[in-house]
Order: C-alpha cells, then sequence, then structure tokens
C-alpha cells in the first residue's frame, strides 16, 4: 500500500492508472491481466480513503512533542558514549536475579531445554551430512539456540514469522520435526517447499513462516507492512521479524524501520547480534553502542536482552508483543550472543578468529555462557531435574540416535519429480510454463542416457 497526503501527486498516480486502465481495454490484453488491474485500482481506492484520512492521531505517537522544541545557549555535541545495558534475569549459575523472573512453569521449561539440546544435536548430525557429502549446504546455530523458542515462547503462535537464519528454532517451537528439517535440507520430496528453496532458507505457511529469502534483509520491509497490515484491520496479531546484525546495515532495514515507525506497524523486530556478519566482526560494522539505538532514533522502543538467557528471550518478548498491541506502533529487541560455528559450511572461520580475536573476545564469552547449561542449572536448583548434566546427556544421546536414523531415511528418500518445478508458482499454470514444461519432457525423453530422472519422483 502506497498513499498520498499530498492531493497533487495523488492526483498524478490516479490518473495514469486511469490511462493504464483504459489502455488495457482498448488493446484487448486477456482477463488475466485486466484481474490484475482491477486489483490494483481497489487498492487505488482503498489509497486515497486512507489518504483522505491523514496520518493524524495515531496512538504510537506523541503528536504533541513534534513541535515541542526546547532551545538552548549551551552549545553540547550528543556522542555516542551512553551505553545501554543488557538485560538478563539470572545468572550464569542458574540463579534468578529477581522472583517477577519465575515466569516459566515446569513443562515449558522442559520444552525449551529439549529444543535446544535438540537443535544442537541436529546441528551435529547435519555438519556431518555435509562433510560426507550427503548434503550441499548448512548453517550451525551453536551458542544461538535458545533465541528461537524464547522468542517464540513470549510471542503467540498465531503471529507470522519472518526469519533470516539461524531461527528454525522458533519453528520447532511451533511443531516442526527433526525429520522435515533433514527432509528440507536434502531437498527430497518430503520437504514441504518441494526443493524450490535454497537449503537453510525455509518456509511453512501452516507454521505461520514466510520464506527465507538469501538476499540479506529483503524480507524487513515485508515485516514492516505486515504489522501496518495487523494495525490497519485491527487485528491482534504483530510480525516478528528476524535479522542480524549485519542486515541492520542494509537500506531495507532503516526504510522498514522508518515506515514501521512512522505509519504504526505491529512488528516486532529482533536483531540477532552474534558478533560477526559471516567474517566482519561488529567493530568494523558500526561505531555506536550495537542496533538497538538505531530503533531508539526512529522513535521504536528498543531493549538488549541476554540471548543466552532463555527466561529473559521469553520475559522481552511477551512484554514487547503487549506493548505492541497497546502502543500500535513496533518495538525491537536486540539479543546479545555468540556464533559459536562457522557461518556456514561455505566459510572457516579460523581464518579470521584468530587465538589474539578470541583472546579479546572471551571476556564476553564468559560473561554470557551456554543457554543449554545455564537452564539446566536453573531447572536443577527448582528440583526439576536430579542433574542437569546427566538430563543433557540423556537427551543429546536419545536426539543423536533419532538424527543417525533419519539421516540414513532421508538419503534413501527420493528428490520430488522434476516437474513439480513447474508448479506451486502461481495459483494456475499460466500457459508459458505449460510450454516449458512440455519442452523440458521432449528434451529429456530425446536425451534419456544423460538425465537419470529415476531418483526424482512423487511421494
Amino acid at each position: 500500500f502506497f498513499f498520498f497526503n499530498d492531493t497533487a501527486t495523488t492526483e498524478i498516480y490516479t490518473q495514469a492508472f486511469v490511462g493504464s486502465v483504459r489502455c488495457v481495454q482498448e488493446t484487448g490484453i486477456n482477463a488475466e491481466y485486466m484481474g490484475i488491474f482491477l486489483m490494483i485500482r481497489q487498492a487505488f481506492k482503498n489509497c486515497l480513503r486512507l489518504s483522505a484520512r491523514g496520518v493524524s492521531n495515531q496512538p504510537w505517537k506523541d503528536m504533541n512533542s513534534y513541535y515541542n522544541y526546547k532551545f538552548t545557549n549551551k552549545m553540547e555535541f550528543i556522542d555516542h558514549t551512553v551505553r545501554y545495558p543488557i538485560f538478563r534475569t539470572m545468572d550464569l549459575e542458574g540463579n534468578i536475579l529477581d522472583p517477577k523472573y519465575e515466569i516459566l512453569d515446569k513443562q515449558t521449561a522442559t520444552k525449551i531445554l529439549d529444543l535446544m539440546i535438540t537443535h544442537r544435536e541436529t546441528d551435529k548430525i547435519l555438519l556431518n551430512m555435509h562433510r560426507q557429502g550427503r548434503i550441499t549446504f548448512y548453517m550451525s546455530t551453536l551458542y544461538e539456540e535458545g533465541i528461537g523458542p524464547g522468542i517464540g515462547c513470549g510471542i503467540s503462535n498465531d503471529d507470522p514469522v519472518v526469519l533470516q537464519y539461524r531461527e528454525q528454532g522458533i519453528m520447532l517451537w511451533r511443531g516442526f520435526t527433526n525429520a522435515e528439517m533433514m527432509h528440507h535440507v536434502k531437498g527430497s520430496n518430503k520437504d514441504y517447499v518441494k526443493g524450490k528453496a535454497l537449503v537453510f532458507h525455509y518456509a511453512n505457511p501452516k507454521l505461520g513462516v514466510l520464506p527465507v529469502s538469501a538476499p540479506i534483509g529483503s524480507k524487513i520491509p515485508h515485516a514492516a507492512g505486515l504489522g501496518y497490515s495487523f494495525r490497519t484491520q485491527k487485528e491482534d496479531k504483530i510480525a516478528c521479524c528476524f535479522l542480524g546484525e549485519g542486515a541492520a546495515s542494509q537500506g531495507d532495514f532503516h526504510a522498514a524501520l522508518n515506515f514501521a515507525a512512522t505509519l504504526g506497524s505491529q512488528t516486532l523486530f529482533v536483531v540477532r547480534n552474534n558478533c560477526y556478519a559471516i567474517s566482519t566482526p561488529i567493530e568494523d560494522q558500526y561505531a555506536g553502542d550495537g542496533v538497538a539505538p538505531r530503533g531508539i532514533g526512529y522513535g521504536i522502543p528498543a531493549l538488549k536482552v541476554d540471548g543466552c538467557d532463555p527466561i529473559a528471550l521469553v520475559y522481552a518478548a511477551r512484554e514487547a508483543r503487549k506493548m505492541i498491541m497497546e502502543r500500535k506502533g513496533p518495538v525491537m529487541l536486540e539479543t546479545y550472543s555468540y556464533r559459536g560455528g562457522d557461518h556456514s559450511t561455505s566459510d572457516s572461520s579460523a581464518m579470521y578468529r584468530t587465538k589474539e580475536v578470541m583472546k579479546k573476545l572471551q571476556p564476553f564469552l564468559d560473561a554470557i555462557g551456554d543457554p543449554v547449561i545455564r537452564l539446566g542449572k536453573y531447572m536443577e536448583k527448582k528440583g526439576w531435574l536430579t542433574s542437569y548434566t546427566d538430563s543433557i546427556a540423556r537427551i543429546s544421546k536419545e536426539v543423536n540416535e533419532e538424527c543417525k536414523k533419519l539421516a540414513s531415511e532421508v538419503n534413501d528418500t527420493p528428490h520430488p519429480d522434476y516437474r513439480t518445478m513447474f508448479k506451486d508458482v502461481y495459483s494456475y499454470e499460466p500457459w508459458n510454463l505449460k510450454e516449458q514444461s512440455a519442452e523440458l519432457d521432449a528434451h529429456l525423453k530425446k536425451h534419456q542416457d544423460a538425465y537419470p530422472t529415476e531418483n526424482y519422483k512423487d511421494q
């Protein structure tokens, strides 16, 4: 939706649209394209109605503050010396720092712990499968496993999620299985997207997960638009958008935040700051105090959160969602963690994370610890686990054995029928795709020896 508060601009665009429709009518373009134009016409009508309504009386902004300036004869430049603290609810030994943060029951805590361990063990198996040449690509989530389940627990399962990558934990929270994850990575015919997406680029409408997009940051504006739609339609939903601190250097990030802040989007921006954008450390990405102050600069309430504290993640996400629905405007969470593995199987972090670099990082790593161990210690202190070390070892062994069996199953599962590449692109199959499909069939039939297709078939 684009709408204009400027009457002259609206008039120009409206005239251009009307001219386009007349052109379509006079040249006899088919009904399908005419339908598209009719939808655009209805969108313009909606835009004109919104434009006439204006953007005043917005509950997420203090309209009285816009021209209420203060003046001074004291010259003082504003710099970035102020550093915002990182919110946490428990220390490294699992001790809760304030009783009000006792928000998890045994069942929820157990689920989060199980999912974190499941994610970690599945990572190990899939990385081994890549080394064996059985899958083409993978990205580890070591030490970031708590972010997906923590945020997932704090928001509603009905809230759509825009992923970057390394957040499949929120899909696990919503019911995604190890089997589904492994079939996707292999690109088998049991993969939900039938091998149409890049490896690790999940999509699952049933779970409210939008397709991952390889170009970094390109989905952030989509999340801002989703949140805007929820506000204008008065829906009890938010859009939850994950991104890395590296994506915050993209232009789409700034456009999306300004859109969300000024127009009022029910959007939660979750920035995973794991110290690296591939090989680029944070000191080469920004000079300020992380990404959260950028949200503040756009008028978005922001909070830094300990990304290795699962309870803090749940608590912060719940409060953020509540704030979004009350204010009818966006909120940002910046989670602080560490990318324990390589960026991907195409990367070798040992090339840039030298001993000197790791020595510099060590105080931070000591301060955040391991999310699995921290939650395990908390649960042991609560009496929910007899021994957190034994429990972690037991769950790890069970998941490892399950994943090894799944790996064999996935390896023996055929790829999707090659004809599925023409399916699910449109709600119907247009003439040009039908022609291309027929041409491919003819080509494969003519050159059967060069194209073994027996391992490409539907379930």
